[in-house]
């Protein structure tokens, strides 16, 4: 799909150093870059139950730190 869209000239400078970097386009710079900071807005989760609780689990991909989880206590 074309469109059109405003960089700041910093922005723009820096993504074409970096196509010329990867032999690559523009335009397919600007897409995989747009791409990979969509995926870090959303984390992708698995919601299930312990088979033998029956508790809420929430998989994040990850392991979280005791810090992430006194914030998310916090916020409760």
């Amino acid at each position: 799909m074309r469109t059109s869209i405003d960089l700041p000239p910093a922005v723009h400078h820096r993504v074409r150093e970096l196509a010329a970097s990867r032999n690559q386009s523009l335009s397919r710079v600007i897409a995989e870059l747009t791409m990979a900071g969509l995926a870090g807005l959303q984390p992708e989760f698995e919601f299930t139950r312990d088979p033998q609780s029956r508790l809420p689990v929430l998989s994040l991909g990850r392991a979280i730190n005791d810090y992430e989880l006194a914030a998310a206590l916090a916020d409760e």
